[in-house]
């Protein structure tokens, strides 16, 4: 028994006994070769009478099929309405025996397959119209004139028109004017488009709400097929990530004010503090050399040393305050050059070795042959050597060492290393060294010098697009390495 159900001019369903009477492969051949119009389905006669229940005859003939089981002849069938998911349709139904039409009747319900479930996986249009109505995007269909078509959900709520309101009206009609050049010349961009569309990533415009006001959408457009008239185009709304990026561009103008302000303060102070502290400084070389008479007391000696060094420490922080500053505010100028780390480690150990020896302390050098200069700012990369030395130096005790070694990592990034042989620091005098001017532990004298040197440190060696890190053990003294990246480093 052959069966054909169709909906309108399109064809729902074919089973192999109507294709194979009729000369085709598959359903697909019948639709490429007209469908229904391929077939010439004319009224028929019969003896008995029509009933929706019997049906009611008709002929077919599709003479044009070129095929050895194509019909010589016309062949008689009964036309019935059926209901085929969830909506009516016709079915075509003829038998290859002499069968009554009572019979052809009661055996529809077992040759017409019901509809099954979709598979997972697949969904049929009703559910993809389901999906669509609930997702966050506004999805539109329209023709190339721009005339709506359909839309979900989503749209409705971001225009604030009903669907049967939307289908009267021009797409350009949603925005604002000043963005409704933008969406006819995306649309005529995607008309002429092929594959090249696909890389489009959409336009930003403004749309145009019912009850007055505009909102900042991201839309994008394409067509449902390469060759096809219809349209579609995907909105998303905007608001939430504008008013996220100007919050965010608003925190930053207030954070970058801010820090400018904390600069200009410091420097105010820098200029005021300076005076004074280099005059004490003065003074007190003049009085240590005793250029104008004894001072009577060798006490006095020391302290006019004390007073100079605490002078010098007071400048030193000062100078480490600014270039901080700076660092934050973006205003420390750094000329980026190739620089030969080793060179640059022999000399500032040189410069070094007169504090090692009066600590007691033992310099070794441990430099790695043929190692590729890194690209960094002069002035920054001597002052970073020099504290992380001065720090070490502070932090072994006497009689100990301080190890500098350069190493090329084996994915080609360059590795300055300084260790010593102290005791090493913990989780707290690790955290206090890394802030600046943070008060230290009484019991820490060792790192009492070294927290502004080291947060500075650490701010130079991010300043210069390379890491720090800092590794210590109660046993093992402390390491400080800055790894330059590949990038960094030319070969």
């Amino acid at each position: 028994m052959g069966v054909l159900i169709y909906r309108l001019d399109r064809l729902l369903y074919a089973n192999p006994a109507f294709l194979e009477r009729m000369g085709y492969p598959n359903l697909h051949a019948l639709e490429d070769a007209g469908g229904l119009d391929a077939l010439y389905v004319e009224p028929g006669v019969s003896t008995a009478s029509s009933t929706s229940d019997t049906g009611t005859p008709v002929t077919i003939s599709a003479p044009q099929v070129s095929s050895e089981h194509a019909p010589q002849s016309p062949t008689d069938a009964r036309l019935f309405t059926i209901s085929w998911d969830e909506d009516s349709a016709l079915a075509l139904i003829f038998s290859s025996s002499r069968m009554e039409s009572t019979e052809v009747a009661a055996a529809i319900a077992e040759v017409i397959p019901a509809p099954e479930p979709s598979a997972v996986g697949h969904a049929n249009a009703e559910e993809l119209g389901a999906i669509l109505d609930i997702a966050t995007e506004g999805v539109m269909m329209f023709d190339p004139d721009g005339n709506i078509n359909s839309c979900n959900r989503s749209v409705e709520a971001l225009f604030g028109y009903d669907g049967a309101e939307l289908v009267h009206r021009n797409l350009t009609e949603l925005f604002a004017p000043e963005s409704q050049h933008v969406v006819k010349e995306y649309l005529e961009s995607v008309k002429g488009a092929g594959v090249e569309s696909l890389l489009d990533h959409g336009r930003e415009a403004l749309g145009r709400v019912r009850e007055g006001g505009l909102i900042p959408l991201s839309m994008t457009m394409g067509r449902t097929r390469p060759d096809g008239r219809n349209f579609f185009a995907v909105f998303r709304d905007l608001s939430q990530a504008k008013k996220t990026e100007s919050e965010l561009r608003e925190a930053r103008r207030l954070a970058d004010g801010a820090a400018n302000a904390k600069a200009d303060m410091l420097a105010r102070i820098s200029h005021e503090v300076r005076t004074p502290l280099n005059a004490i400084i003065g003074f007190s070389e003049v009085m240590i050399g005793e250029r104008f008479g004894a001072l009577g007391n060798e006490r006095y000696a020391e302290y006019m040393k004390d007073i100079r060094g605490s002078g010098e420490r007071v400048v030193a922080i000062i100078d480490d305050l600014l270039d901080l500053s700076r660092i934050e505010t973006g205003r420390l100028d750094l000329a980026f050059t190739s620089q030969n780390l080793n060179e640059l480690v022999e000399s500032c150990v040189a410069v070094m070795q007169p504090q090692a020896n009066r600590e007691r302390i033992i310099i070794r050098t441990s430099l790695a042959h043929m190692l590729p200069p890194v690209v960094a700012d002069a002035r920054a990369l001597r002052q970073i050597a020099l504290n992380l030395i001065g720090n070490s130096i502070h932090l072994a005790n006497a009689g100990g060492q301080v190890i500098v070694s350069t190493a090329l990592s084996d994915f080609g990034k360059v590795v300055l290393r300084v260790r010593d042989t102290g005791h090493g620091l913990n989780d707290n005098e690790v955290a206090a060294a890394m802030e600046p001017f943070r008060t230290q532990a009484p019991s820490d004298q060792a790192s009492d010098t070294s927290g502004v040197s080291l947060s500075l440190t650490k701010a130079l060696v991010e300043a210069n697009r390379a890491q720090f890190h800092i590794k210590t053990g109660a046993r093992s003294g402390t390491l400080i390495e800055v790894v330059f990246p590949q990038a960094m480093a030319k070969a």
